[in-house]
C-alpha cells in the first residue's frame, strides 16, 4: 500500500511540475514576415506622408515612447506624434531580430532619417534604434502596442 502511495504522489508531482513548465509556442515565420511587412508598410507611409496609415500599425491603446519627449498614448496621438515631424525625404529601417511567444512579439529595428521638421529651413538626419512591442489582435493580425526609439547620435552641444 505504502509502493502504490508513493507512485501516486510521485505522479500527481510530475504532472504538476509538467504542468507549470508549459510556455506558448515561438512565433512562427508567418508571424515575423507579418511583423517586418508591417515595419516596410509604416516606412512607406511615413515616406508619403500618409500619418494615418502610418498610425495603423499602432493599436488603438498603443503607447509610443519618442526621445526628449512625453509618451503618447491612443491611436490618435500617435498619428498626431507623427505629423509633427515635418516632411521626411529619406527614412529606412532594418529589422534587426523579431522573437516572440503566443500573442506577444517584439522586433529590435535599426534606423536611418532624413527630415526637415516644421519651421525649420535645413534637413536633421538621424541614425538610432527601435523597440516595437507586438500584440497579436483577435483577428489575428499583428499591431504594435508599444514602441521606443532614440539617436544614436550624440546631442549637439
Amino acid at each position: 500500500m505504502k509502493i502504490h502511495r508513493t507512485t501516486l504522489y510521485a505522479a500527481v508531482c510530475a504532472l504538476v511540475l509538467t504542468g507549470c513548465g508549459a510556455s506558448a509556442a515561438s512565433i512562427s515565420k508567418a508571424d515575423r514576415n507579418a511583423m517586418h511587412s508591417a515595419v516596410d508598410s509604416f516606412t512607406k507611409a511615413i515616406l508619403s506622408a500618409d500619418f494615418a496609415g502610418a498610425a495603423s500599425y499602432w493599436s488603438e491603446d498603443a503607447t509610443a515612447m519618442p526621445p526628449h519627449a512625453a509618451a503618447d498614448h491612443g491611436r490618435a496621438d500617435i498619428q498626431k506624434l507623427f505629423a509633427g515631424f515635418g516632411k521626411t525625404s529619406a527614412f529606412t529601417q532594418n529589422v534587426l531580430e523579431t522573437e516572440g511567444r503566443g500573442d506577444l512579439a517584439y522586433s529590435r529595428v535599426g534606423f536611418d532619417v532624413t527630415f526637415t521638421p516644421p519651421g525649420a529651413t535645413a534637413p536633421v538626419t538621424d541614425k538610432g534604434k527601435v523597440l516595437l512591442v507586438w500584440g497579436r489582435q483577435t483577428d489575428g493580425k499583428w499591431l504594435v502596442t508599444r514602441g521606443a526609439w532614440n539617436s544614436d547620435l550624440a546631442l549637439p552641444k
